[in-house]
């Protein structure tokens, strides 16, 4: 097994990737994947810098079928009513508070070591509670290999994108001596 202990790197939006129709964590994935993902475990480090505007992400591991990431967010939260067709999901909220919102505007408010399991197709959104930065931990796993896990869905059945301007996104702007460990 291998002894080498990965700092994540963590990456926010910039004007070039806001309307990009490009996830965040597809590219952190393509880039940090290692050659080897297939037969080797991956040993990562739960860290992130946190972000004083907009939102960010620290892929800590990924296969072709199951990704982990620990996702901060300055304000806001993926605000545009969606579903993951193609991916069941979770968040698990490690800092901070989040207000979850389904179908009919439901809610609820998730602290500290508290989570939600989205299967495939359940719509949702959420933003931050408070004023103190939201992070969690955000797993994936991919339904069928074949098709994009990315894929987002509004109610009306319209394909949205989790960085347009429209689910306010923002450049990224980090603390310069905080981050979540």
């Amino acid at each position: 097994m291998a002894n080498i202990i990965r700092e994540p790197e963590t990456s926010g939006d910039t004007t070039d990737t806001i309307n990009s129709k490009s996830s965040k964590l597809d590219r952190e994935i393509a880039k940090h994947r290692p050659a080897d993902w297939k037969k080797n475990p991956q040993i990562f480090r739960m860290r992130s810098k946190l972000p004083k505007q907009g939102r960010a992400e620290a892929l800590l591991g990924a296969t072709d079928r199951m990704w982990l990431a620990i996702k901060t967010y300055a304000e806001g939260g993926e605000n545009t009513l969606h579903n993951h067709s193609n991916e069941d999901h979770t968040f698990i909220v490690l800092q901070g508070k989040a207000r979850f919102f389904g179908h009919k505007d439901k809610s609820v408010v998730l602290g500290r070591n508290e989570g939600i399991l989205l299967p495939r197709g359940s719509y949702y959104r959420f933003r931050t509670e408070g004023d103190e930065p939201l992070v969690v931990l955000r797993m994936g796993c991919v339904v069928d290999a074949a098709e994009s896990p990315w894929q987002r869905y509004a109610m009306d059945g319209t394909r949205i994108y989790g960085n347009d301007a429209e689910n306010k996104t923002v450049v990224t702007e980090f603390f310069d001596d905080r981050i979540y460990e």
